[in-house]
Parts: C-alpha cells; structure tokens; sequence
C-alpha cells in the first residue's frame, strides 16, 4: 500500500500514457493494411502517414500558449474528445486522397494530447523523481508499439475495418475516465501567466537558443522519424513483398516497443553517464538495424534487429526526454518546442520512405535512412564533444530520487 501510495501521480500519468498508446498503436498499425485497401502505392502510404506530421506541426507551437493559458487538464480532455472522433471518421474515407486529409486533423489532436500530458508531466517531474521519469514514456511506448499493435494484430482477423476503428477510438476514452477519476473532478491548476502574442513569440524565440533543448528536440525528430517509417513499412514489407501474415508485422513492432519499454523503464541509471557518448553509441547500434532489415528475409534476423532497434531507440528517448524535462520555464512551450522534433520525424521518415520505396523498393527505404543516422553520429563524435550540447545529470541528483 505503501509503494502504491508513494508512486499515485505516475501510476496516474502511467495509465492514461498506456491508454492512449493503445489507441495510437492500433490506428499506426491499421493505416498501412487501409490504405492498400483504398489501392494507395508505397508514396501515398508514406504522405498518408506524413500527413499526421503536418497536423502535428500546425498546432503544436499553439499548443504550448493554449496549454499555459487553458490548463492542460482542459486541453487534454478536447484532444481525446476530438483524437477519438476522427479516429471514427477515418473509417468513412473512401480513397487515399481523403484518408491524407483525415490524417492531418488526427495529427492536430494527436499533437495537443501528447503536449498537455508532457506539459504536466515535466512540471510534477520534481515530485515524481528523475529515476521514474522513464516510466512515463515507458508506458506510452507499452501501449503504442506493443499493446496496441499486439490488440491490432488480432482484432484484423476478426473485425472489419470500421469496427476496428471503432475499438481504436474507444481507447482513446480510457485516458479521460482515468483522468476524471482520480482527480475527482478538480479544476486544472497549472495555468501560467496570461501572456500576450507577441511575449510568447519572444519566450519561443530564446528557447530556441538552449543548446539542450535544440540538441534534443534534433534527436527527437531522428527517432520518431525512424519510429514511423518502421512501423509504417515493416507491414508493407512483410506482407507485400514477403507475403505473410499481417500478425508477423505486429510482432516484429511489438519486439521494438517492448524492447523500448525495458530500455526506459530499467535503464535509468544510464541517465548518470556520459549523454554524449550514449547517443553516438546509439545511432551506431539503429544504424546496424537498419542495415539488417534492409538485406535480410529471415524472420529471426528481423526480430533481432527489431530489438536493437527499439532498446537504443529507447535509450534515445530516456536521454532526450529526462534532459527536457530538467529546462526550467514555462513547460507548455518547452513542450511545444519538442514536440516540433516528433512532428517533423512524423512528417519527413514516412515521406521520405515512401518516396524511396516507390523508386527502389520498400526493403531499400531502411538502407535510405542509414547516411542520416551516419551524420547524427558524426555530429555528436566531433561536434557534441567539443560543445557539451547533450546534457549531463549530477550523481547526487541520483541520490536523491
């Protein structure tokens, strides 16, 4: 009872994280099968996916002033309300060029959802501790990449298309009965300061020149670059080219995301070493995945890759995620800041791999993504050394969380 009382706020952050994940999960994992469905070529599937991207980015600087200004309590209960609704809608498209429309309305309330969560999370990280801000993302990626396409997976071989749908939209419900029930109908109190337009375009403007931020929010949009071409591709892949069950997909994915859950739940004791080294170790280890997937046909191999893949992805988001949330200022707009990193990876990686696959074949859009992660790499081996822009954490910082 104990351990349940202490950990309260991140079991509550925990639960609404796996609830929307699953919802986030399952739509990622059906986009590819529907839009073969509605006969859309390997390009169209990849701006399809995009197109999430380019809603993401319309709101997410907003976001940040509409979070400091409403709560994010208020904010978060309108973008589960509205996700679930176009999640439901998505359904009722009838040609590619209307699900790319969809997307991009899915995308804007996607985007507020997951900036008001992160926005209160980043505030209460003090009470929670260091330690435990891994199994914030943690539950987030439970539900994404291995409940939620695990859910996926099974239910396309009993549901058509629009009770599938309609199951994804229910989850994203589960976050707000949550929310609901344990605050037990208190009024947000995380407002901050009214400030005008032109103060917050200022406020924007000098978080852009922290080095922190800017590292990370750069690795951010690397990862969920990768994140998103994977998840898109490696169902084409498998049931496309190799012609096997949609199920396989969904384990491969569900492999990455538990091996990302792991690596951010367990590993938080890497938080204490050198950051700069662990992101060149990093994008080393995806850049062998990436090798693997793009010249192998064996299952077994693809799983493992899928592993290495999602343990140094997590690693990735433990170390961007845990340095963010140590910035002091208005958490709404630092939030928003970050957040245009998952946007523009949402956008470019599943544009970019459809286009390459279009032209070389799908397998080869894993090998395109190799000289991008080459250069990161390179970035933090010469560049990050001399300018320290990764972020350390104190040891005695460990010794009080």
């Amino acid at each position: 009872m104990r351990f349940l009382k202490e950990n309260e706020l991140i079991a509550r952050f925990m639960a609404m994280n796996i609830g929307s994940g699953i919802a986030v999960g399952m739509v990622n994992f059906i986009l590819p099968l529907f839009s073969l469905s509605l006969d859309a070529t390997t390009a169209e599937i990849g701006l399809i996916k995009g197109m999430m991207g380019v809603g993401d980015i319309l709101i997410v600087l907003p976001a940040g002033f509409l979070i400091d200004y409403f709560g994010t309590k208020k904010m978060y209960t309108v973008a589960c309300l509205f996700g679930s609704f176009m999640i439901l809608v998505m359904s009722f498209a009838q040609s590619p060029t209307m699900l790319l429309g969809l997307m991009i309305f899915y995308g804007i309330s996607r985007s507020l959802r997951t900036t008001s969560l992160n926005a209160s999370f980043f505030s209460n990280m003090n009470a929670i501790g260091i330690r435990k801000g891994g199994w914030f993302k943690g539950a987030m990626t439970a539900g994404a990449q291995f409940i939620g396409p695990l859910i996926g997976g099974f239910a396309i071989i009993f549901l058509t298309y629009p009770g599938y749908f309609v199951l994804a939209s229910a989850f994203l419900l589960v976050p707000l009965v949550v929310l609901y029930l344990s605050t037990n109908g208190e009024k947000s109190s995380d407002t901050g300061p009214k400030l005008h337009l032109w103060e917050s375009l200022r406020y924007y403007r000098n978080l852009l020149k922290n080095k922190l931020l800017v590292s990370a929010t750069l690795t951010e949009c690397m990862n969920s670059a990768c994140f998103m071409t994977f998840s898109t591709f490696v169902t084409v892949l498998i049931v496309v080219n190799f012609e096997l069950s949609p199920s396989i997909a969904a384990i491969l994915i569900a492999l990455r995301g538990i091996a990302q859950i792991l690596v951010v739940i367990f590993c938080g004791r890497l938080l204490y070493e050198n950051h700069n080294n662990l992101y060149f170790i990093s994008y080393i280890m995806i850049i062998i995945s990436l090798l693997l997937f793009g010249t192998n046909s064996n299952i077994i191999i693809l799983a493992a890759a899928a592993v290495i893949m999602g343990s140094f992805s997590g690693l990735m988001t433990l170390l961007t995620f845990t340095n963010v949330g140590s910035i002091e200022g208005e958490r709404g707009k630092i939030a928003g800041i970050f957040a245009i990193g998952t946007s523009i990876g949402a956008i470019f990686g599943p544009v970019y791999g459809g286009f390459i696959g279009d032209t070389f074949g799908v397998q080869n859009i894993f090998l395109g993504f190799i000289p991008l992660f080459v250069t990161m790499a390179c970035f933090y081996l010469f560049i990050g050394r001399k300018q320290n822009i990764a972020g350390n954490i104190s040891r005695t910082i460990h010794l009080k969380n």
